[in-house]
Protein backbone atom coordinates (compact mmCIF):
# COMPACT_ATOMS: atom_id res chain seq x y z
CA UNK A 1 0.00 0.00 0.00
CA UNK A 2 1.49 3.68 -1.56
CA UNK A 3 2.22 5.89 1.78
CA UNK A 4 0.89 9.65 0.99
CA UNK A 5 3.79 12.23 1.20
CA UNK A 6 4.10 13.42 4.57
CA UNK A 7 3.19 17.09 5.14
CA UNK A 8 3.93 19.23 8.66
CA UNK A 9 -0.10 19.80 9.20
CA UNK A 10 -0.05 15.82 10.23
CA UNK A 11 2.40 16.69 13.58
CA UNK A 12 -0.32 19.33 14.78
CA UNK A 13 -3.49 17.88 16.29
CA UNK A 14 -6.34 18.67 14.56
CA UNK A 15 -8.48 21.45 16.80
CA UNK A 16 -11.37 24.50 15.76
CA UNK A 17 -9.69 27.82 15.33
CA UNK A 18 -11.46 30.94 16.30
CA UNK A 19 -10.78 33.61 13.59
CA UNK A 20 -13.62 35.89 14.60
CA UNK A 21 -11.31 38.12 16.85
CA UNK A 22 -7.95 37.73 15.52
CA UNK A 23 -7.98 40.62 13.28
CA UNK A 24 -9.62 44.24 14.04
CA UNK A 25 -11.47 45.33 10.41
CA UNK A 26 -12.24 48.48 11.46
CA UNK A 27 -10.28 51.30 9.57
CA UNK A 28 -10.52 53.69 12.49
CA UNK A 29 -9.26 53.41 16.04
CA UNK A 30 -9.68 55.50 18.36
CA UNK A 31 -6.41 55.15 20.13
CA UNK A 32 -5.48 57.77 23.44
CA UNK A 33 -2.31 58.20 23.96
CA UNK A 34 -1.46 57.52 27.46
CA UNK A 35 -0.23 60.11 29.49
CA UNK A 36 3.35 60.03 30.53
CA UNK A 37 4.43 61.12 33.87
CA UNK A 38 7.22 64.32 34.69
CA UNK A 39 9.92 63.40 36.18
CA UNK A 40 11.24 66.44 38.53
CA UNK A 41 14.64 66.88 40.42
CA UNK A 42 12.88 65.58 43.49
CA UNK A 43 11.57 62.46 42.07
CA UNK A 44 15.22 62.03 41.17
CA UNK A 45 16.23 62.68 44.67
CA UNK A 46 13.75 60.28 46.07
CA UNK A 47 14.65 57.46 44.02
CA UNK A 48 18.31 57.97 45.25
CA UNK A 49 16.98 57.65 48.71
CA UNK A 50 14.68 54.80 48.27
CA UNK A 51 17.11 52.30 46.22
CA UNK A 52 20.27 54.19 48.44
CA UNK A 53 22.44 54.79 45.42
CA UNK A 54 22.57 56.71 42.32
CA UNK A 55 24.69 53.98 40.76
CA UNK A 56 23.02 53.20 37.18
CA UNK A 57 24.27 49.70 37.08
CA UNK A 58 23.18 48.96 40.59
CA UNK A 59 19.74 51.33 40.20
CA UNK A 60 18.93 48.97 36.96
CA UNK A 61 19.81 45.84 39.02
CA UNK A 62 17.19 46.64 41.60
CA UNK A 63 14.44 48.41 39.33
CA UNK A 64 14.43 45.17 37.00
CA UNK A 65 14.74 48.16 33.79
CA UNK A 66 17.84 48.77 31.15
CA UNK A 67 20.83 50.33 32.29
CA UNK A 68 20.11 53.02 29.19
CA UNK A 69 16.61 53.86 30.57
CA UNK A 70 17.96 54.26 33.92
CA UNK A 71 21.16 55.93 33.45
CA UNK A 72 19.06 58.55 30.88
CA UNK A 73 16.68 59.58 33.83
CA UNK A 74 19.54 59.86 36.43
CA UNK A 75 21.04 62.27 34.11
CA UNK A 76 18.09 64.13 33.65
CA UNK A 77 17.72 63.37 29.91
CA UNK A 78 15.04 61.80 30.26
CA UNK A 79 12.13 63.83 31.77
CA UNK A 80 8.81 61.54 31.66
CA UNK A 81 8.02 57.89 32.18
CA UNK A 82 5.69 55.78 31.39
CA UNK A 83 3.07 54.49 34.56
CA UNK A 84 5.17 50.69 33.93
CA UNK A 85 8.00 52.31 34.65
CA UNK A 86 7.30 54.64 36.99
CA UNK A 87 5.98 51.73 39.02
CA UNK A 88 8.98 49.82 38.93
CA UNK A 89 11.03 52.95 40.04
CA UNK A 90 9.51 53.60 43.33
CA UNK A 91 7.70 50.32 43.72
CA UNK A 92 3.96 52.57 44.12
CA UNK A 93 1.91 54.10 41.15
CA UNK A 94 2.29 57.20 39.93
CA UNK A 95 0.22 60.29 41.85
CA UNK A 96 -2.83 61.42 40.05
CA UNK A 97 -2.61 63.69 37.21
CA UNK A 98 -4.24 66.36 35.63
CA UNK A 99 -6.51 66.40 33.22
CA UNK A 100 -4.43 66.73 29.57
CA UNK A 101 -7.62 68.55 28.30
CA UNK A 102 -9.70 70.68 30.26
CA UNK A 103 -12.62 73.17 29.33
CA UNK A 104 -11.41 76.20 28.21
CA UNK A 105 -14.00 78.96 29.39
CA UNK A 106 -11.96 79.50 32.33
CA UNK A 107 -9.05 79.92 30.15
CA UNK A 108 -10.84 82.32 28.15
CA UNK A 109 -11.78 84.68 30.84
CA UNK A 110 -8.39 84.82 32.40
CA UNK A 111 -6.88 85.75 28.62
CA UNK A 112 -9.22 88.49 28.21
CA UNK A 113 -9.13 89.80 31.63
CA UNK A 114 -5.17 89.93 31.11
CA UNK A 115 -5.35 91.41 27.82
CA UNK A 116 -7.92 94.11 28.59
CA UNK A 117 -5.67 95.24 31.81
CA UNK A 118 -2.49 94.62 29.78
CA UNK A 119 -3.29 97.08 26.83
CA UNK A 120 0.02 96.42 25.03
CA UNK A 121 0.01 92.74 24.18
CA UNK A 122 -2.07 91.23 21.65
CA UNK A 123 -4.00 87.33 21.42
CA UNK A 124 -0.88 86.46 19.02
CA UNK A 125 1.57 87.42 21.78
CA UNK A 126 0.02 86.26 24.51
CA UNK A 127 -0.55 83.12 22.50
CA UNK A 128 3.35 82.34 21.55
CA UNK A 129 3.96 83.59 24.89
CA UNK A 130 2.37 80.50 26.87
CA UNK A 131 3.30 78.17 24.66
CA UNK A 132 6.72 79.30 24.02
CA UNK A 133 6.99 79.85 20.76
CA UNK A 134 8.57 82.52 18.14
CA UNK A 135 7.03 85.61 16.50
CA UNK A 136 6.70 83.57 13.52
CA UNK A 137 4.70 80.86 14.36
CA UNK A 138 1.09 80.76 13.48
CA UNK A 139 -0.87 81.74 15.88
CA UNK A 140 -4.52 79.60 16.81
CA UNK A 141 -7.03 82.13 17.65
CA UNK A 142 -9.63 79.24 17.97
CA UNK A 143 -8.85 79.42 21.74
CA UNK A 144 -9.60 82.17 22.22
CA UNK A 145 -12.93 82.19 19.92
CA UNK A 146 -14.18 79.37 21.66
CA UNK A 147 -14.12 77.16 18.36
CA UNK A 148 -11.83 74.77 20.31
CA UNK A 149 -14.07 74.29 23.55
CA UNK A 150 -11.25 72.48 25.81
CA UNK A 151 -7.92 73.83 25.97
CA UNK A 152 -4.42 71.77 27.47
CA UNK A 153 -4.35 72.42 31.62
CA UNK A 154 -1.04 74.12 30.46
CA UNK A 155 -2.28 76.70 29.22
CA UNK A 156 -4.86 77.97 32.41
CA UNK A 157 -2.47 77.00 34.95
CA UNK A 158 0.53 79.53 32.70
CA UNK A 159 -2.58 81.95 32.51
CA UNK A 160 -3.11 82.01 36.65
CA UNK A 161 0.97 81.55 37.30
CA UNK A 162 1.12 84.84 35.11
CA UNK A 163 -1.58 86.80 37.51
CA UNK A 164 -0.04 85.39 40.54
CA UNK A 165 3.99 86.50 39.50
CA UNK A 166 2.19 89.75 38.60
CA UNK A 167 1.14 90.07 42.63
CA UNK A 168 -2.53 89.39 42.19
CA UNK A 169 -3.26 86.52 44.56
CA UNK A 170 -6.35 84.71 43.96
CA UNK A 171 -8.99 86.18 45.96
CA UNK A 172 -8.19 89.48 44.04
CA UNK A 173 -8.49 87.91 40.69
CA UNK A 174 -12.08 86.03 41.45
CA UNK A 175 -13.10 89.92 42.58
CA UNK A 176 -12.05 90.99 39.43
CA UNK A 177 -12.78 88.16 37.34
CA UNK A 178 -16.68 88.97 38.50
CA UNK A 179 -16.12 92.83 37.79
CA UNK A 180 -14.69 91.87 33.94
CA UNK A 181 -17.89 89.73 33.64
CA UNK A 182 -20.18 92.39 34.27
CA UNK A 183 -18.56 94.93 32.01
CA UNK A 184 -20.41 96.14 28.75
CA UNK A 185 -19.00 95.39 25.72
CA UNK A 186 -18.59 98.74 24.50
CA UNK A 187 -15.04 97.90 24.07
CA UNK A 188 -15.81 96.74 20.39
CA UNK A 189 -16.23 98.45 17.48
CA UNK A 190 -17.84 97.71 14.20
CA UNK A 191 -16.12 97.12 11.26
CA UNK A 192 -17.68 99.08 8.76
CA UNK A 193 -16.60 102.19 11.14
CA UNK A 194 -12.72 101.16 10.31
CA UNK A 195 -13.22 99.83 7.16
CA UNK A 196 -12.57 103.25 5.07
CA UNK A 197 -9.44 102.95 7.16
CA UNK A 198 -8.46 99.88 5.81
CA UNK A 199 -9.11 100.82 2.73
CA UNK A 200 -6.68 104.08 2.32
CA UNK A 201 -3.64 102.07 3.76
CA UNK A 202 -4.37 99.00 0.77
CA UNK A 203 -4.93 101.83 -1.88
CA UNK A 204 -1.66 104.26 -0.60
CA UNK A 205 0.68 102.19 0.71
CA UNK A 206 -0.50 98.50 -0.34
CA UNK A 207 -0.76 97.02 3.04
CA UNK A 208 -3.29 94.15 3.33
CA UNK A 209 -6.30 94.61 5.83
CA UNK A 210 -5.52 90.89 6.84
CA UNK A 211 -2.00 91.94 8.18
CA UNK A 212 -3.22 94.27 9.87
CA UNK A 213 -6.41 93.11 11.47
CA UNK A 214 -4.34 89.81 12.72
CA UNK A 215 -7.12 88.18 10.66
CA UNK A 216 -8.62 87.26 7.44
CA UNK A 217 -10.42 90.10 6.21
CA UNK A 218 -12.58 87.63 4.67
CA UNK A 219 -14.42 87.04 7.51
CA UNK A 220 -15.68 90.30 8.03
CA UNK A 221 -16.66 91.48 4.22
CA UNK A 222 -18.44 87.93 4.51
CA UNK A 223 -19.96 88.81 7.35
CA UNK A 224 -19.00 85.87 9.74
CA UNK A 225 -17.21 88.77 11.99
CA UNK A 226 -19.23 91.75 12.44
CA UNK A 227 -16.73 93.72 15.21
CA UNK A 228 -13.43 94.22 16.18
CA UNK A 229 -12.05 95.14 19.95
CA UNK A 230 -11.70 98.86 20.76
CA UNK A 231 -7.57 98.40 20.95
CA UNK A 232 -7.51 97.13 17.25
CA UNK A 233 -9.71 100.17 15.93
CA UNK A 234 -7.67 102.35 17.62
CA UNK A 235 -4.37 100.81 16.55
CA UNK A 236 -5.75 101.24 12.55
CA UNK A 237 -6.63 104.38 12.97
CA UNK A 238 -3.42 105.54 14.34
CA UNK A 239 -1.87 104.24 11.62
CA UNK A 240 -3.91 106.02 9.16
CA UNK A 241 -2.95 109.04 10.91
CA UNK A 242 0.50 108.23 10.59
CA UNK A 243 0.68 107.27 6.91
CA UNK A 244 -1.18 110.29 6.53
CA UNK A 245 1.07 112.49 8.24
CA UNK A 246 4.43 110.96 6.32
CA UNK A 247 2.64 110.84 2.81
CA UNK A 248 2.38 114.97 3.62
CA UNK A 249 6.13 115.27 4.04
CA UNK A 250 7.66 112.84 2.11
CA UNK A 251 4.81 112.41 -0.83
CA UNK A 252 3.60 108.73 -2.36
CA UNK A 253 7.22 108.38 -3.91
CA UNK A 254 8.54 106.93 -0.63
CA UNK A 255 5.41 104.76 0.17
CA UNK A 256 7.55 101.76 0.70
CA UNK A 257 10.11 103.30 3.27
CA UNK A 258 6.21 104.89 4.79
CA UNK A 259 5.44 101.38 4.69
CA UNK A 260 8.07 99.60 6.39
CA UNK A 261 8.10 102.65 9.17
CA UNK A 262 4.88 101.63 9.93
CA UNK A 263 4.73 97.91 9.53
CA UNK A 264 8.14 96.85 10.24
CA UNK A 265 11.03 95.32 7.84
CA UNK A 266 11.86 91.89 7.19
CA UNK A 267 14.68 90.85 9.84
CA UNK A 268 18.25 90.95 8.46
CA UNK A 269 17.26 92.71 4.73
CA UNK A 270 17.46 96.56 4.38
CA UNK A 271 15.10 98.14 1.14
CA UNK A 272 17.02 99.06 -1.29
CA UNK A 273 15.84 102.36 -1.66
CA UNK A 274 17.69 102.63 1.89
CA UNK A 275 21.10 102.46 0.23
CA UNK A 276 20.74 102.81 -3.41
CA UNK A 277 22.62 106.65 -2.90
CA UNK A 278 25.83 105.10 -1.15
CA UNK A 279 26.15 102.29 -4.31
CA UNK A 280 25.80 105.02 -6.72
CA UNK A 281 28.71 106.84 -5.35
CA UNK A 282 30.55 103.72 -4.90
CA UNK A 283 30.31 103.48 -9.02
CA UNK A 284 31.02 106.80 -9.86
CA UNK A 285 33.97 107.19 -7.50
CA UNK A 286 35.67 103.47 -7.54
CA UNK A 287 34.47 102.11 -10.85
CA UNK A 288 33.29 99.02 -9.08
CA UNK A 289 30.20 97.66 -10.47
CA UNK A 290 26.53 97.42 -8.56
CA UNK A 291 26.17 93.47 -9.59
CA UNK A 292 29.81 93.09 -6.86
CA UNK A 293 27.35 94.41 -4.78
CA UNK A 294 24.28 93.32 -4.79
CA UNK A 295 24.65 89.33 -6.48
CA UNK A 296 22.28 90.58 -9.13
CA UNK A 297 21.65 93.60 -11.61
CA UNK A 298 20.76 96.83 -11.01
CA UNK A 299 17.65 96.73 -13.57
CA UNK A 300 16.10 93.80 -11.47
CA UNK A 301 15.61 96.29 -8.77
CA UNK A 302 14.35 99.07 -11.03
CA UNK A 303 12.04 97.27 -12.07
CA UNK A 304 10.89 96.06 -8.84
CA UNK A 305 11.65 92.42 -8.94
CA UNK A 306 13.72 92.41 -6.00
CA UNK A 307 13.15 95.54 -3.12
CA UNK A 308 15.28 94.38 -0.41
CA UNK A 309 19.36 93.68 0.04
CA UNK A 310 20.68 91.07 3.00
CA UNK A 311 22.27 93.09 5.76
CA UNK A 312 25.36 91.29 5.43
CA UNK A 313 25.57 93.50 1.83
CA UNK A 314 24.43 96.52 3.69
CA UNK A 315 27.33 96.27 5.65
CA UNK A 316 29.80 95.57 2.88
CA UNK A 317 28.49 98.62 0.92
CA UNK A 318 28.53 101.00 3.79
CA UNK A 319 32.53 99.90 5.10
CA UNK A 320 33.34 100.37 1.60
CA UNK A 321 31.40 103.79 1.32
CA UNK A 322 32.95 105.15 4.56
CA UNK A 323 36.41 103.65 3.69
CA UNK A 324 36.51 106.07 0.33
CA UNK A 325 35.51 109.16 2.45
CA UNK A 326 38.08 108.69 4.77
CA UNK A 327 40.81 108.26 2.17
CA UNK A 328 39.60 111.22 0.00
CA UNK A 329 38.78 114.17 2.48
CA UNK A 330 38.81 116.51 -0.31
CA UNK A 331 35.65 115.25 -1.88
CA UNK A 332 32.80 117.72 -2.35
CA UNK A 333 29.89 117.91 0.45
CA UNK A 334 27.54 117.87 -2.34
CA UNK A 335 28.88 114.78 -4.24
CA UNK A 336 28.43 112.85 -0.96
CA UNK A 337 25.09 110.75 -0.07
CA UNK A 338 22.66 112.38 1.73
CA UNK A 339 23.20 110.07 4.78
CA UNK A 340 27.06 110.58 4.44
CA UNK A 341 26.67 114.48 3.76
CA UNK A 342 24.23 114.43 7.42
CA UNK A 343 27.04 112.72 9.17
CA UNK A 344 29.62 115.35 7.92
CA UNK A 345 27.77 118.51 9.43
CA UNK A 346 25.72 116.77 12.22
CA UNK A 347 28.16 118.49 14.92
CA UNK A 348 27.71 121.67 13.19
CA UNK A 349 23.88 121.02 13.43
CA UNK A 350 23.63 119.63 17.09
CA UNK A 351 25.75 122.78 18.17
CA UNK A 352 22.67 124.93 16.65
CA UNK A 353 19.88 122.59 17.66
CA UNK A 354 20.73 123.08 21.28
CA UNK A 355 21.31 127.36 21.04
CA UNK A 356 18.12 126.94 19.59
CA UNK A 357 16.89 124.73 22.30
CA UNK A 358 18.67 127.04 25.24
CA UNK A 359 17.13 130.55 23.41
CA UNK A 360 13.29 128.57 23.22
CA UNK A 361 13.69 128.00 27.21
CA UNK A 362 13.40 131.30 28.28
CA UNK A 363 10.63 133.39 28.86
CA UNK A 364 9.68 134.39 24.80
CA UNK A 365 10.17 130.96 23.60
CA UNK A 366 7.82 129.84 26.11
CA UNK A 367 5.06 132.75 24.46
CA UNK A 368 6.10 131.38 21.16
CA UNK A 369 5.64 127.69 22.50
CA UNK A 370 2.22 128.39 23.40
CA UNK A 371 1.53 130.40 20.21
CA UNK A 372 2.42 127.63 17.92
CA UNK A 373 0.52 124.78 20.42
CA UNK A 374 -2.26 126.72 21.05
CA UNK A 375 -5.27 125.09 19.33
CA UNK A 376 -7.05 126.62 16.89
CA UNK A 377 -11.01 125.37 17.58
CA UNK A 378 -12.69 125.01 20.94
CA UNK A 379 -13.19 122.32 23.33
CA UNK A 380 -16.51 121.91 21.97
CA UNK A 381 -15.51 121.39 18.33
CA UNK A 382 -12.89 119.45 19.11
CA UNK A 383 -15.01 116.78 21.13
CA UNK A 384 -17.94 116.86 18.26
CA UNK A 385 -19.33 113.33 17.77
CA UNK A 386 -18.27 112.88 14.11
CA UNK A 387 -14.29 113.73 15.47
CA UNK A 388 -11.88 110.68 15.43
CA UNK A 389 -9.41 110.08 18.27
CA UNK A 390 -5.86 108.93 18.65
CA UNK A 391 -4.56 107.38 22.12
CA UNK A 392 -2.27 109.98 24.05
CA UNK A 393 0.27 106.53 23.77
CA UNK A 394 0.38 106.62 20.05
CA UNK A 395 0.26 110.38 19.55
CA UNK A 396 3.65 111.03 19.25
CA UNK A 397 4.01 108.58 16.35
CA UNK A 398 1.33 110.43 14.57
CA UNK A 399 3.82 113.79 15.19
CA UNK A 400 7.01 111.88 14.52
CA UNK A 401 8.17 112.35 17.87
CA UNK A 402 10.11 110.01 20.53
CA UNK A 403 7.84 108.91 22.90
CA UNK A 404 9.60 110.72 25.87
CA UNK A 405 10.43 114.15 23.82
CA UNK A 406 6.53 114.01 23.37
CA UNK A 407 5.75 113.27 27.02
CA UNK A 408 8.31 116.35 27.91
CA UNK A 409 6.33 119.10 25.71
CA UNK A 410 2.64 117.52 27.12
CA UNK A 411 4.18 117.92 30.67
CA UNK A 412 5.08 121.64 30.11
CA UNK A 413 1.70 122.81 28.48
CA UNK A 414 -0.62 119.95 29.95
CA UNK A 415 -2.81 122.92 30.37
CA UNK A 416 -3.14 123.23 26.51
CA UNK A 417 -3.82 119.70 26.10
CA UNK A 418 -6.36 119.24 29.19
CA UNK A 419 -8.43 121.43 26.99
CA UNK A 420 -8.09 119.64 23.76
CA UNK A 421 -7.78 116.04 25.13
CA UNK A 422 -10.86 113.63 26.16
CA UNK A 423 -10.55 111.25 28.71
CA UNK A 424 -12.63 108.21 28.47
CA UNK A 425 -10.88 104.87 30.57
CA UNK A 426 -7.14 106.35 28.90
CA UNK A 427 -6.86 110.04 27.31
CA UNK A 428 -7.24 110.66 23.63
CA UNK A 429 -6.10 113.16 21.57
CA UNK A 430 -8.21 114.81 18.44
CA UNK A 431 -7.25 113.56 15.40
CA UNK A 432 -7.86 117.76 14.14
CA UNK A 433 -5.54 118.84 16.79
CA UNK A 434 -2.93 116.66 15.52
CA UNK A 435 -3.28 117.38 12.41
CA UNK A 436 -3.11 121.24 13.08
CA UNK A 437 0.00 120.58 15.16
CA UNK A 438 1.90 118.22 11.78
CA UNK A 439 0.65 121.20 9.13
CA UNK A 440 2.84 124.26 11.45
CA UNK A 441 5.28 125.54 10.07
CA UNK A 442 6.97 125.92 13.41
CA UNK A 443 5.96 123.32 15.07
CA UNK A 444 9.19 120.93 13.98
CA UNK A 445 10.90 123.74 16.02
CA UNK A 446 9.33 122.73 18.42
CA UNK A 447 10.03 119.47 18.08
CA UNK A 448 13.19 119.57 17.83
CA UNK A 449 13.80 121.23 21.27
CA UNK A 450 12.23 118.50 23.09
CA UNK A 451 13.96 116.05 21.04
CA UNK A 452 16.79 117.31 22.27
CA UNK A 453 15.91 117.40 26.40
CA UNK A 454 14.91 114.02 25.67
CA UNK A 455 18.41 113.50 24.31
CA UNK A 456 19.94 115.15 27.01
CA UNK A 457 18.38 113.40 29.74
CA UNK A 458 19.92 110.39 28.28
CA UNK A 459 23.34 111.14 27.92
CA UNK A 460 25.93 110.57 30.37
CA UNK A 461 26.93 112.92 33.06
CA UNK A 462 29.48 115.20 32.23
CA UNK A 463 29.34 115.49 28.48
CA UNK A 464 28.88 118.94 28.27
CA UNK A 465 29.12 121.43 25.70
CA UNK A 466 29.26 125.48 26.21
CA UNK A 467 27.29 126.77 23.86
CA UNK A 468 28.38 130.56 23.99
Amino acid sequence: MASRPFKIQDMIPYQTIDTTGTMNNSRKRDVRKKPRIPLTLRDIDHLVAIHGTRSSPLLAKQTGLPYLQIYNIVSRRVRSVSNRTYLKLFGQPPPAQDPLKVDGALFRTLAGLWLFLDGKTCKADLYRDLLGKDRRATVDHRIFSGQIVRVEARLEMAMLRKFADAGVHRPLLEQWLDEFASLTPDHWVPYTRIKPALAFLENTLGISPTSVLHQSVVKYESGSLKRVSKDTADRIQAMRNRAQAALRLKGSQHADKIRESILGGRIDYTLFSDIEEELLFLNRHTGKGIKRYLGRSLWTYRQEEAKRVANWRVREIFRDCDRLISENPSLPLASLPPRRQYAQIRPLIEVMMARSAQLLSGEEGMAFEKSVLRPSYTQVQYQEPQRSYTPFDMASRVLGMRRKAFDLMVATHCDIFRIVGKFSQRWYLPDLYLDELARKSHFGLISAKYERMAHDLTRQPGNTRCLN
